[in-house]
């Protein structure tokens, strides 16, 4: 059985390899539909246009997540 300060250091702390792994999954994900964008035919989309599309609105989605994230981090508490 875990002692009580064992337990709240595992809480306390923070595993990068999650957040490794969560960047790694995003540049997948978008990569993916940077490169159908770029394909003659689309293997996730109906048309080029569409394949466009998807990777226009998935970068839209990061950039503004990224000024969210930037601004928490200007927020004073």
């Amino acid at each position: 059985m875990a002692s009580t300060t064992t337990t709240q250091t595992k809480t306390d702390s923070f595993d990068r390899k999650e957040l490794t792994r969560t960047i790694n999954r995003l540049k997948h994900e978008v990569g993916g539909l940077v490169d159908d964008a770029n394909r003659r035919s689309p293997f996730y989309a109906r048309s080029k246009e569409e394949a466009t599309a998807k990777r226009d609105a998935a970068l839209k989605v990061l950039t503004e997540f990224a000024e969210r994230i930037d601004t928490l981090k200007k927020e004073n508490n």
